[in-house]
């Protein structure tokens, strides 16, 4: 008999309140027997009632600023004690058989050293939003025709074509559990730089010497609002920094289709960070010497990267809103405005 919890949840909350209530109590209506996991909540904020009963409820309950998400979550998992870590972001909730689920999983394959399952998704009120309106990457489709996927240490040569082309396995952080050993060391160490976790979590059972489990149940309540899907400018600038930094890990670890792919996304992230903050400066009336010379880093940009000089407004429109702006400043700034208002309502 296991002695001791079996999993840690990590639910993290950053900056964000609403809905770590539901959170954590659908962490505590788990259908496994209490004494099997543990619960830790980090959190950037404090509130004495809200701590008081998370710690009633047997929370481990951290206050942490570290802006890094890789090394807030590892914070985290630092003082849980579970062999198996598995998370749940503050705004999404865990299926009722989720954690008895995943402990399943792991005990039918010991040699499994990272999990994945599908989601559910609920709008801001609780409400289950119909299929129909799910994105591509909600449904996962490619897992109706393939169930289950399992992939043992020495057969994960497709798991790139997999996670790219047949599903979106690198998608949601609270649909993912892994062996706690395989963020020990060099692996844990890069998790700390990241600012995307669920990527790098995948990576992780890719690069471990541990087979790798892709579920086709959907035991994850995804939450799909306002304010978890805009991608700011300088997110897109983080998002490039992690990528790079992921493709020299994969490359460390041999997996060289990893590295160019993660490569090729760094580097159109780049540009749509380079080109967004020419929009932003400019819609924030910066100096016309700035802007001029972020627009001419762009356009230097696009000819040092040819695959990334598509002809279309997306590619074309920055560098033309940096060339406008210092003919004609109060205008360009106009129009940038509404660009963001419009970027902001889509």
């Amino acid at each position: 008999m296991p002695i001791g919890p079996e999993v840690a949840v990590i639910v993290g909350a950053y900056n964000r309140r609403r809905y770590l209530p539901s959170a954590v109590r659908s962490v505590l209506a788990q259908t496994i027997a209490r004494e099997r996991y543990e619960l830790v909540v980090v959190k950037n904020f404090r509130s004495a009632t809200e701590d008081e009963q998370l710690e009633e409820a047997g929370a481990i309950v951290m206050f942490d600023e570290e802006p890094r998400i890789g090394r807030w979550l590892r914070h985290a998992i630092e003082v849980s004690t579970a062999p198996l870590l598995t998370f749940c972001d503050d705004d999404d909730e865990l299926e009722p058989g989720r954690l008895e689920r995943l402990l399943e999983v792991f005990r039918d394959h010991p040699d499994v050293g990272f999990y994945r399952n599908r989601v559910n998704v609920i709008d801001a009120e609780d409400r289950m939003i119909p299929q129909a309106e799910w994105r591509v990457h909600e449904l996962d489709p490619g897992f109706d025709s393939l169930g289950p996927v399992y992939r043992a240490r020495d057969q994960k040569s497709d798991l790139l074509e997999l996670a790219t082309e047949r599903t979106h396995a690198t998608f949601g952080t609270s649909t993912m559990a892994l062996r706690r050993e395989l963020l020990d060391g060099d692996l844990g160490d890069a998790f700390e730089r990241t600012q995307l976790e669920d990527l790098f979590l995948f990576l992780t059972g890719v690069l471990s010497p541990c087979a790798v489990y892709l579920d086709d149940r959907r035991l994850t309540r995804y939450r799909f609002y306002a304010g978890n899907v805009t991608h700011t400018v300088r997110w897109l600038g983080h998002a490039a920094e992690s990528e790079q930094d992921m493709a020299t890990v994969a490359t460390r670890y041999g997996r060289r289709d990893f590295a160019r792919w993660l490569t090729a996304r760094s580097v159109n992230h780049e540009r749509l960070y380079e080109g967004g903050m020419i929009v932003d400066r400019a819609a924030s009336g910066a100096p016309r010497s700035e802007v001029a010379r972020r627009t001419a880093h762009y356009l230097r940009f696009l000819e040092q990267h040819p695959e990334e000089r598509a002809w279309n407004l997306d590619t074309w429109a920055a560098g033309v809103y940096g060339i406008s702006y210092v003919a004609a400043p109060a205008l360009t700034r106009r129009v940038a405005r509404a660009r963001i208002a419009a970027r902001a309502v889509t």
